[in-house]
């Protein structure tokens, strides 16, 4: 039935409880600057290797529909027509500008960071 509220009920945890909750905090605690440095690790590797266009797109489409924005609104938000940014998505345009991309990202809450590299043998 829609519009229903539930009351939640809660109760305390038992000793034993309380006692797994804290050693899953410290193994928390323990592994977290391990995941920490790792994910520093990986951020490194892919801003030295840099990312290529058709993955950036794909990224920034994907953060859109997790932010639950339409086009209509990244249209709003950008200024950028709606025909284009579906050829943009849909890798119809191969050639986004820097600015095309650019403000797209500021859409959704991103920065576009371009990198240099030699080119691949």
């Amino acid at each position: 039935m829609p519009g229903k509220i539930k009351k939640r009920i809660y109760r305390t945890a038992t000793p034993e409880e309380k006692a797994q909750h804290s050693q899953v905090r410290q193994q928390i605690d323990a592994e977290l600057p391990e995941l920490r440095q790792r994910a520093r690790e990986k951020l490194a590797a892919i801003v030295h290797l840099g990312v290529e266009l058709p993955h950036i797109i794909d990224l920034l489409k994907a953060e859109r529909i997790k932010q639950g924005l339409t086009l209509a609104q990244l249209k709003e938000a950008t200024g950028i027509e709606g025909a284009n940014l579906v050829r943009l998505e849909n890798h119809e345009d191969a050639n986004p500008t820097i600015n095309t991309l650019t403000r797209y990202a500021d859409a959704v809450g991103k920065k576009v960071l371009v990198v240099l590299a030699d080119a691949e043998d």
